[in-house]
């Protein structure tokens, strides 16, 4: 699935580009319940993960790496969660932003969803952005 970046995340870039918001981190979540990412979505749209080891991870701006090809991207570190027992389907992730909670953007993953079932189950991650 592609990456979708909903209506309210558009407003958000379109913020900074023009210095109208501050920029914030980025916290990563993953979401539970069966749904595909659509333009209309926010934020209380996604069930976060919960228990057995899950935690959102908050992305540092400063973190991130920028290469200047044709398109443009920006990566950061793969991200991994390591889960202690079972968790049930985990269908994507979606990020907000720290301080506000505002949905930036949202992802299903392609080959999923994923049954966590087991202590020591991953699901890992490389955020990257592309500007085309």
């Amino acid at each position: 699935m592609a990456l979708v970046v909903p209506d309210v995340g558009e407003a958000i870039a379109l913020y900074y580009l023009t210095g109208k918001a501050s920029t914030e981190n980025l916290i990563y979540k993953l979401y539970t319940n069966n749904i595909t990412p659509a333009e209309t979505d926010v934020a209380g749209t996604y069930t976060e993960a919960t228990g057995n080891g899950y935690s959102a991870k908050s992305l540092q701006g400063s973190n991130w790496a920028t290469q200047s090809t044709n398109p443009t991207e920006i990566t950061h570190a793969e991200q991994t969660w390591t889960f202690t027992g079972s968790l049930g389907s985990v269908y994507g992730y979606y990020v907000v932003r720290s301080s506000t909670a505002d949905l930036v953007l949202a992802e299903r993953f392609s080959d999923g969803p994923y049954n966590i079932a087991n202590n020591g189950d991953q699901i890992k991650i490389t955020p990257k952005i592309t500007a085309t």
